[in-house]
């Protein structure tokens, strides 16, 4: 069974990964060693939440032989998901699942080039080269490690998208219209003419009901049939402003330190696993989820190629601005902009 599971994750991570594996895969259970903490920013049910269970939290369980238990909370079950990061590091739990958007203001530009920008990376594939293969990931762990965390992997994330009560097919229809955004997203949308305002998950619903927002970007297919937005905005905007997005994992610093090589090794495989498992469960959701939204009234609007180009084009221009906040910033947006030009963009 071990050998199954190991030649299944070969294809996703690479021989070497497997084999490394495999060496540190203790063949009996014992006692637990150590015993952890962890809140996520999802409720139970969740995709992202049933990934980071199966794969993480069990999948460490296993890999370990039991020497790690980690017991998972879901989304402000311990503390508000905006403050997982000072959570973290202050000890009050060992580690959190979070998103830097959140701590933009703390940390800065890095944060939200971390969790993803509008006009960067196409799809989770690509996100993951440019973290792993590209190297992100260092700049990531050097900038969260001044806040007493260490920032263990991203958790790649399905697109954030736009619901809306009026049609938009392109830059010239956001003039005017009032958009749940924040950060970067909301500069982008300003800057076509549209009033950004800020409001919590939980309000999307009620917001859009009652004309507070005309607009709303949240997730994917899935997540927003969930919160039965189709019952209050008719229109679905295709391309997603967000198709590479990410959540991540963060462990307090001093009990990452404290942690044998071997266990540091089989939490940062896991934490890849769980990526994979979460894109794989939402892709498998999104068109059965499109199936009902659309059978519920709810019209798919696709902005033209051309007309998306052009956008993308503009918001690269804002971000591109952080280079100019320092020399890790700098270095962050140039790593990103090659990328891109790597990738034909």
């Amino acid at each position: 069974m071990m050998g199954e599971f190991l030649v299944s994750r070969r294809l996703a991570f690479g021989a070497a990964v497997a084999a490394a594996l495999a060496a540190l895969v203790p063949q009996e259970s014992q006692a637990a060693e150590f015993n952890f903490r962890m809140q996520s920013n999802v409720p139970p049910g969740a995709a992202p939440y049933i990934a980071l269970e199966q794969e993480f939290v069990n999948g460490i369980r296993k890999m370990t032989g039991g020497r790690v238990e980690i017991q998972l909370f879901p989304g402000g079950a311990l503390y508000p998901a905006g403050e997982t990061l000072d959570a973290v590091a202050n000890g009050v739990t060992e580690l959190g699942m979070s998103t830097g958007f959140y701590y933009a203001g703390k940390i800065g530009p890095i944060a939200s080039i971390e969790s993803g920008l509008p006009g960067a990376e196409h799809d989770p594939m690509e996100r993951n080269g440019f973290f792993y293969e590209k190297g992100f990931i260092d700049i990531a762990r050097e900038v969260y490690g001044k806040h007493g965390v260490y920032y263990l992997a991203p958790n790649l994330a399905s697109p954030w998208e736009i619901v809306s009560t009026v049609p938009i097919h392109g830059a010239k229809d956001f003039k005017g219209i009032k958009m749940r955004a924040g950060g970067i997203e909301a500069e982008w949308y300003n800057a076509m003419g549209a009033e950004s305002v800020w409001i919590g998950g939980g309000e999307l619903y009620t917001a859009l009901a009652t004309k507070v927002v005309d607009a709303v970007r949240w997730g994917d297919e899935t997540q927003n049939l969930a919160k039965g937005l189709q019952e209050v905005a008719k229109y679905y905007i295709k391309p997603a402003p967000m198709p590479a997005p990410n959540n991540h994992i963060l462990v307090n610093m001093d009990t990452w330190k404290s942690l044998p090589a071997d266990i540091q090794a089989i939490m940062d495989a896991a934490a890849r696993m769980a990526s994979m498992k979460y894109i794989t469960l939402t892709r498998a959701e999104q068109a059965v989820a499109r199936a009902k939204l659309e059978k519920a009234g709810m019209e798919f609007i696709t902005i033209p190629a051309d007309e998306w180009l052009s956008m993308e084009k503009q918001v690269r221009s804002i971000w591109a601005k952080y280079a100019e906040k320092g020399a890790t910033e700098a270095k962050a947006v140039k790593m990103l902009q090659d990328y891109l030009a790597e990738l034909g963009r």
